[in-house]
């Protein structure tokens, strides 16, 4: 794999695909849809698997009329009809519409560079296949979605344990990398850590979640750019159970009117930057610094937070003073 900066080519064998794999279960079906008159979801274009490719057009069609690309079919067994064309036969024809195609099947679910770093429909190495489980399946010699995840687990309702990853659940989520993967070639490297021993920015650890390595002195919020959806690419590695945090669901709220002033209130008497996502709404760093301390500098109002327990932007100041406590 081959990520490119402006001069410069980084070849990153094995962690950002250990960090994507790791990451495909908690992808949320998040897709932009169209509406017809009624309301009703017609048709619809997500990302294309590579950034700057053309979209790909998704038929958004469903059999149940209550159901849209943000409703989470699975875990529920109400909607076997959305992926077949009957009831399965356990060990026999799953029935499956589409031709069986998982880019239909799967519609719900984004390709977005973040999201699905770790490549399907491909023909694993005689060495891979010795390595993989008896159980983890291929099709037709080919990785696919089934070949990662139980689906079968999917289909049933869970009111707990709503993880699909074959043999679930593991101690650390790279566990289950490893299944395929041989740990001594495909150490994860931790994205945070983004200096080297003798301070000098790793421009690879930037890669991981920048497209280019932006600009750690002069750059805003507006000149840099991303991989993909900041949340999804956090929730590659971190998993947030329930609501988080103090029990509210933070993320992807526009800030009202009068939580506006308080940010820029907090930003001024602190010299700090309590960015918001490029639609205006609260994301992981919004309340979390990413970066290791040292990486912007201690002056710069981005600097804050960095290197603090939790990486909170504003240490044990940041959630009274957004809301006035």
């Amino acid at each position: 794999m081959f990520i490119r900066n402006k001069n410069t080519v980084f070849t990153l064998k094995g962690f950002l695909t250990i960090f994507a794999a790791a990451g495909l279960l908690f992808v949320s079906c998040r897709v932009v849809s169209a509406e017809n008159k009624n309301g009703n979801v017609v048709s619809s274009q997500s990302p294309g698997p590579i950034a700057g490719e053309r979209p790909v057009p998704r038929n958004f069609k469903f059999e149940n009329k209550q159901v849209t690309p943000e409703t989470n079919l699975h875990y529920t067994g109400r909607y076997c009809n959305e992926c077949h064309e009957k009831t399965p036969v356990p060990g026999g024809d799953r029935y499956l519409k589409f031709g069986g195609g998982y880019g239909q099947l799967c519609r719900c679910h984004s390709i977005e560079p973040a999201a699905y770093l770790h490549p399907f429909d491909i023909m694993p190495s005689p060495e891979k296949k010795k390595k993989m489980p008896p159980d983890f399946p291929l099709e037709k010699g080919k990785v696919t979605c089934l070949t990662c995840h139980d689906i079968y687990r999917q289909c049933q309702k869970r009111l707990f344990d709503k993880n699909s990853l074959r043999g679930a659940p593991y101690p650390k989520r790279t566990d289950f990398c490893f299944k395929c993967h041989a740990v001594e070639k495909y150490k994860p490297i931790d994205p945070h850590q983004q200096m080297d021993d003798n301070g000098v920015i790793r421009i690879e650890s930037c890669l991981i979640c920048h497209k280019e390595k932006p600009d750690e002195k002069h750059a805003t919020f507006k000149d840099v750019t991303f991989m993909g959806d900041i949340e999804k690419m956090c929730r590659r590695c971190h998993h947030i159970a329930g609501n988080h945090s103090g029990n509210a669901d933070h993320m992807g709220i526009l800030p009202s009117a009068d939580g506006m002033r308080r940010i820029k209130a907090m930003e001024e008497k602190y010299n700090a930057r309590i960015p918001l996502d490029e639609k205006g709404k609260m994301t992981c760093i919004t309340c979390h610094n990413p970066h290791q301390k040292g990486v912007i500098p201690e002056s710069s109002p981005g600097a804050r937070g960095a290197g603090s327990k939790y990486r909170h932007r504003l240490p044990k100041d940041l959630c009274k003073e957004c809301h006035e406590m």
